[in-house]
């Protein structure tokens, strides 16, 4: 019998209450990369985020709130900027397979486990690009490619300064934050349709996912 401590009933019966309801298949591959990121970070140092109950919490179901705070429409393309050691990308990826995902990160390290865990978990329709949000767009000129894109580790400004251009029509940006996104983050290019705001379980935080979409 599983212990209620035991990390696979914390993320099923967690991601349920945020109305994400994981299959046990897809609990088992959470775990999987869990235990790969726990391995990892002893050499690595890939998130500083390192018990358990956090990782589950704080990187695995504040990912998952995005298809809360939006329904994302089936097949999406979805580009994660900054995505470190793979959030919101992966867990999002995992509960949603029909997801086109392209991961964009800079830093080496973090690029070589997001390769290893998709090799792993043999996840379908997931791209990574090794660089910068600028290189992304100057080398792979993904303009008007994508339904959505989020990040949880940049500065919104980063994001929102280029993001219109690489929006399809009626794409939107999910952007995270423990605040709601001062009005000054948006210029007038962008507007805030809605945000959601929630508190992590085992009392880890307020969190806001805000989605804005490009002003007509």
């Amino acid at each position: 019998v599983e212990q209620s401590s035991s990390p696979s009933l914390l993320l099923q019966e967690s991601s349920a209450e945020i109305g994400v309801l994981l299959s046990t298949e897809q609990v088992q591959q959470f775990m999987v990369y869990l235990e790969q990121l726990q391995i990892w970070n002893q050499s690595f140092n890939l998130t500083r985020i390192t018990l358990n109950d956090e990782i589950i919490i704080k990187h695995f179901v504040d990912s998952l709130a995005a298809l809360q705070a939006e329904d994302v429409k089936v097949g999406a393309r979805f580009l994660d900027v900054g995505t470190g050691a793979g959030f919101p990308g992966i867990p999002l990826k995992l509960a949603r397979l029909d997801m086109h995902m392209t991961l964009v990160e800079p830093v080496a390290k973090k690029v070589s486990f997001l390769r290893f865990i998709i090799g792993l978990l043999q996840l379908k329709n997931i791209d990574i690009f090794a660089g910068t949000l600028e290189r992304f767009m100057n080398e792979r000129m993904p303009y008007g490619s994508f339904d959505y894109l989020a990040t949880r580790a940049l500065k919104h400004g980063l994001i929102l300064k280029d993001g219109q251009k690489l929006l399809r029509q009626g794409g939107k940006a999910i952007l995270f934050s423990s605040q709601p996104i001062p009005p000054s983050d948006l210029s007038s290019n962008w507007s805030l349709l809605r945000e959601h705001i929630f508190q992590l379980q085992k009392g880890y935080g307020q969190r806001v996912i805000s989605i804005v979409m490009p002003s007509v």
